[in-house]
Order: structure tokens, then C-alpha cells, then sequence
């Protein structure tokens, strides 16, 4: 308490000398002044990262976005949107399709939406891409988690709206209700749940049903980021689950938040799931 009084003491003498002595509050005032203009161009480039990092991720995201367009026409004579289309082959286990449409065999896919949510799965992602392309020793290897196939990931936007009849409709919402009977699948107990990612991070039914499904069918319930990995190579069933068990075909892993406080962390996280090792690919020990 003598400290504190002390300290007190010091900081009202000091207000008590620039109070009492005219000349200093105006020096006072201008150096007060300068230190705002001088704090100005700091503040800007501060303002200017935050909205071009979003930008940035917004840039990489939409070179490999999914369209929506033409999703409130989809029918059993309309194929729909691309997302759409993509799905339904999704849904049937089209691999060939899909390879036509070259989406790979192994493949990300990411659900975002057009804001800064999103900024830390991009710079996992393209990190782990990079560190990839550069055959970076770390990421790349002759041993058993070395990487296989390449690099690919597609990209649907859940907040793409569209004026229908006078009227703003997210059209994210209508693929959700075009191929609910997909997503609802993904809530299976038996399937995505008792992957060894899930296994790890204690995701339960509950996890998965209050992303992929809602008794009200008006709002697809996704929160992003969210990330799906699918593999239809032979290394599909390292996620714990046997190929015939998997309910959607090549669906390994869903990643609502990638691990990691740093991009590096994320990229070798997204490396891990890549090659199902380590939380991928087995049970951990607490």
C-alpha cells in the first residue's frame, strides 16, 4: 500500500506541475497532435493487411470455385448448378465422372464464405501447397507418409446469393435442400464419427448433425471454414473405415477447424490428413 501511495503521489505531483505551468500544456497539446499524425500511416497499413489478407484468400478461393449459377433449377431434367452436378456425381460414387471432370482422385474441399473466416484455412492450405510444389523436405520424402497424387482442392461459397423474382436467394441453401439425403448421410454413427480423426478429437453424431443437417430445411446450418478430403485411391480406407463401410464413397475425413496457431502448423496438419498418418491414421494415445 506505501508503494501505491507513493506512485500516487508521484503521478499528481507531475499533474499538479503541468496544471500549474501555463507554457507546457500547449507544447503538451502539439506533441500530442504530431503523435497522431505520426501514428496515422501506422494505423492505415494496419487496416490495409487485415482487408488484404482477406482479399488474398478470397483471390486463391476463387480460382477454384465450384459455381452455384442455375442451383433453384435443379430437377430430375436439370442437372443444376456445377455444385450441383458434382455432388449428384458425389452422391452416386461417379468416380469416373469425376475424374472426367478432372477433380482428381484425391482431392480438398473447402466451404467458405466471402470474409476473414476464413483467412487461417487459406493460409494453411496454401502453405502445405507450396511447401508441396517445392518439394520441401519436411512435406516431401522417400518414406511412408511421402505424398500421393497432387495437390488439388475445389471451392464452394455458402454466402452466393442471387436476386429470384424480386427477391435475395442464397443459393448455397438450395444445393443443401438439392441433396439433403447426402448431407443427412454424413450424420450416420457408423460412418464419419468412428474415423480416427473423429476418434481423436471427440466428435460425436452431435458434431456432424448440427453442421450438415436442420429440422427447419429453410438454412443450411454449415459453419465455415469447413474442410472434406476425399480419396478414391486404394489408401481411402487408412481413415479407420473399410471402403464398403464408407456411406459416401471416397469421403474420408471432414476437418471443421485445422489444428494448428501458424500456417506451418495448419499445412503440415492438412499433410497429415493428406496421407492419413498420425491423427488421420490412428487412434492416439491421451
Amino acid at each position: 500500500m506505501v508503494v501505491l501511495r507513493a506512485i500516487g503521489g508521484f503521478f499528481a505531483r507531475i499533474g499538479r506541475w503541468i496544471k500549474e505551468t501555463a507554457w507546457i500544456q500547449p507544447l503538451l497539446i502539439v506533441g500530442a497532435i504530431f503523435a497522431v499524425i505520426f501514428a496515422i500511416p501506422h494505423i492505415i497499413d494496419g487496416v490495409k493487411g487485415w482487408f488484404n489478407s482477406s482479399d488474398d484468400a478470397n483471390k486463391y478461393f476463387a480460382k477454384t470455385q465450384l459455381s452455384l449459377k442455375n442451383a433453384n433449377k435443379f430437377d430430375s431434367n436439370n442437372a443444376g448448378s456445377e455444385v450441383d452436378k458434382f455432388l449428384t456425381y458425389i452422391e452416386n460414387g461417379d468416380v469416373d465422372k469425376l475424374k472426367a471432370d478432372k477433380r482428381g482422385e484425391r482431392f480438398f474441399v473447402a466451404f467458405v464464405k466471402d470474409d476473414s473466416s476464413c483467412d487461417d484455412l487459406y493460409g494453411g492450405l496454401k502453405t502445405f501447397q507450396e511447401k508441396w510444389k517445392n518439394n520441401d523436405k519436411e512435406f516431401v520424402g522417400d518414406n511412408k507418409d511421402a505424398l500421393a497424387g497432387s495437390f488439388k482442392l475445389w471451392t464452394i461459397y455458402t454466402d452466393t446469393t442471387e436476386k429470384i423474382d424480386n427477391e435475395e436467394v442464397n443459393l448455397f441453401d438450395k444445393v443443401w435442400l438439392n441433396h439433403y439425403s447426402l448431407f443427412e448421410t454424413l450424420v450416420d454413427g457408423k460412418y464419419l464419427p468412428n474415423t480416427y480423426y473423429a476418434l481423436n478429437k471427440n466428435y460425436g453424431v452431435s458434431t456432424y448433425e448440427s453442421n450438415f443437417t436442420s429440422d427447419s430445411l429453410s438454412t443450411c446450418p454449415i459453419n465455415t471454414p469447413l474442410l472434406m478430403y476425399f480419396d478414391f485411391s486404394e489408401d481411402c480406407a487408412k481413415n479407420g473405415i473399410a471402403l464398403e463401410n464408407q456411406k459416401v464413397k471416397g469421403l474420408s475425413d471432414v476437418i471443421f477447424t485445422v489444428d494448428g496457431s501458424s500456417d506451418l502448423e495448419r499445412a503440415r496438419t492438412l499433410k497429415k490428413c493428406w496421407s492419413h498418418t498420425d491423427l488421420f491414421g490412428k487412434v492416439l494415445k491421451n
